[in-house]
């Protein structure tokens, strides 16, 4: 409850516009829809970002492919359970009649 409280005095606190936003509160707009309109005004004028993306760049040997890391990885794996599997033995298996 006390969250719930918290966050809602927040969000009432953050609402109301600060006179450094330069704007003046009218009676046909509250004062959350001033600031949501101050904050899209600011969003019009924010500047363009140009982001590059260059995917003809160096390639990787086979070997440094995640891939092929999995797939050696995995064979790894099942070639020292195969030897630990063969190295344990194991006893003759007596069956009584």
């Amino acid at each position: 409850m006390r969250t719930l409280i918290l966050t809602l005095a927040t969000f009432g606190i953050l609402m109301i516009p600060s006179a450094s936003d330069g704007i003046a509160p009218s009676t046909s707009m509250g004062s959350g829809t001033a600031l949501l309109a101050a904050h899209s005004l600011e969003a019009q004028q924010a500047p363009v970002i140009n982001v590059e993306i260059n995917k003809g760049g160096g390639s990787r040997a086979w070997y440094a492919n995640p891939v092929w890391i999995a797939i050696g990885g995995l064979a790894l794996l099942v070639l020292v359970v195969l030897i630990v599997m063969a190295a344990r033995g194991g006893g003759t298996t007596v069956l009584k009649a």
